[in-house]
């Protein structure tokens, strides 16, 4: 099967810059190997949404490929202007990571190393799809997707103090991106004061008192390669919510290095719940995190589901 032309959407800022290497390993690489391109450079927030949609709707053909560069949240922006601009030509994603965390390829089976990932996409020979999850702020009406996990508590307040750390731009250049958020897990730990949500799925409705972490995933991973629910998988049509209760901080502690360790972990502080739609409230302003961007300190009422979208790489075995 000929090699499709791509559409290249690249974040130079992804990664505190790192994606600006990983830009300068690929763009030889598909000159050298003479693959068709078309550059777009994302030059602000929201920027690729806006490109996106662009493509999608004036520049795209049926058979070619949206490539996209950066992190997690620039593919996240990719996916949303796709499903807003109604993707006339059904574009597939192509995806090689260049941000912090780097998640969504640790979860769907996508190198990490540039040139590996290169050569998932270029020998891919059919799109599949991926679910994806999507979410309404049901107060404003506010709608978004997510590739990784949609988190309230914990892990968003990780994400938030790390996005804004110092240190975080020193570790990317070092290709240690994920190290700003694990920086920040001890300073949260001994901060951060339980809450209350109330979980509604699969027609039960569940109140916990004092939750600490409450994410919806797509896949295993999340804060730069904690594998938060192992079982979690990016293509059964759900996605899996885990509520960790914080008894005491030295339990929480322990749960949480298992977790990034690898580990299962088996408690009754524990609520996994899988379905494919879920409805979450908090009474209280709590941090959140989208694909490892964060959000509004508020009180949230949020309707989140399942939608998919189709990739182009060849998944490693």
């Amino acid at each position: 099967m000929p090699i499709p032309f791509f559409h290249v959407i690249y974040n130079p800022v992804a990664g505190s810059g790192n994606a600006k290497a990983v830009w300068g390993v690929i763009s030889k690489a598909l000159v050298d190997r003479d693959v068709e391109f078309a550059l777009y450079e994302s030059q602000y927030p929201r920027h690729t949404v806006l490109l996106a949609q662009q493509i999608a709707k004036t520049e795209a053909a049926a058979g070619s490929v949206l490539l996209v560069i950066g992190g997690d949240g620039t593919l996240n922006e990719a996916i949303t202007g796709l499903h807003l601009s109604g993707n006339p030509y059904h574009l597939p994603i192509a995806y090689i990571p260049g941000g912090s965390g780097n998640d969504f390829a640790r979860g769907v089976g996508l190198s990490r190393k540039p040139i590996e990932a290169l050569d998932q996409v270029l020998g891919a020979t059919a799109a599949h799809k991926l679910d994806i999850g999507k979410y309404t702020e049901l107060q404003s009406g506010k709608r978004g997707f997510f590739v990784n996990n949609f988190g309230i508590g914990f892990d968003a307040a990780v994400v938030n103090a790390a996005n804004r750390a110092t240190s975080k731009l020193f570790l990317n250049t070092l290709h240690m991106g994920s190290l700003a958020y694990m920086a920040q897990v001890i300073r949260i730990l001994t901060n951060r004061k339980p809450f209350a949500v109330e979980v509604t799925a699969n027609g039960r409705t569940e109140r916990i008192k004092d939750a600490y972490l409450c994410t919806t995933t797509n896949h295993p991973y999340f804060g730069g390669g904690v594998r938060i629910l192992p079982g979690a998988k990016p293509d059964d049509g759900e996605l899996d919510l885990i509520v960790v209760d914080r008894p005491n901080l030295v339990v929480f502690a322990t749960q949480a290095i298992a977790s990034i360790m690898g580990k299962p972990v088996k408690s009754p502080s524990r609520h996994h719940i899988r379905a494919s739609r879920f409805e979450i409230s908090t009474a209280s302003k709590e941090f959140a995190q989208i694909d490892g961007e964060d959000m509004t300190e508020q009180p949230y009422r949020i309707e989140i589901g399942v939608d998919s979208q189709d990739f182009w790489f060849a998944p490693q075995k």
